[in-house]
């Protein structure tokens, strides 16, 4: 999985010419690409994600997803019941995607439906061509990090201009 921004990039912004700041750098790296990915709801590295939802016609939070690759639920007896693809109909192109049921079939009391999907964006381009933002957000968080690498923290201002720049793409719930 490659990250949205590469070492040789992070290092370039923060001016580090040595290796020796290497693994602190992928580690902020992918903790800004998680800051990220918990702020908007967006999924930026393509990976595998199972999502739990209460019932068949539920919004997924999960974006963007390229396949949804198996539906299961408990049914009345207690059974698990894996749907055909033919069996449902996921809307995944746009955000928030969903998910229904032809049949509607019978749920257990108290159960969930479990969404296996492949979600993200296939490349580092794709981030990019998206939004500049996200990766300009990820950039500043990799600098924060990076800087406050003493206190495990990040500055206000950071985290401020991170979430201006992610705010257009934050999914809200009610």
């Amino acid at each position: 999985m490659a990250e949205p921004i590469s070492l040789e990039d992070a290092k370039r912004q923060l001016r580090v010419l040595s290796a020796d700041e290497d693994a602190f750098i992928t580690s902020a790296i992918v903790e800004a690409r998680g800051w990220i990915e918990n702020y908007t709801g967006l999924v930026l590295t393509r990976r595998e994600v199972v999502e739990v939802l209460p019932c068949f016609g539920a919004q997924l939070s999960t974006w963007p997803i390229a396949s949804i690759d198996a539906v299961t639920y408990l049914d009345t007896d207690g059974q698990e019941v894996i749907l055909q693809e033919s069996e449902y109909f996921a809307q995944i192109a746009r955000r928030p995607a969903y998910l229904t049921a032809g049949g509607w079939p019978t749920v257990r009391d108290g159960s969930m439906i479990e969404v296996t999907m492949t979600a993200g964006f296939a490349t580092p381009d794709a981030v990019s061509a998206f939004s500049p933002n996200l990766m300009r957000a990820m950039r500043i968080l990799v600098a924060g990090f990076f800087t406050d690498r003493e206190t495990g923290g990040l500055a206000g201002d950071v985290e401020i201009a991170a979430k201006r720049l992610c705010r257009p793409f934050r999914r809200w719930r009610v």
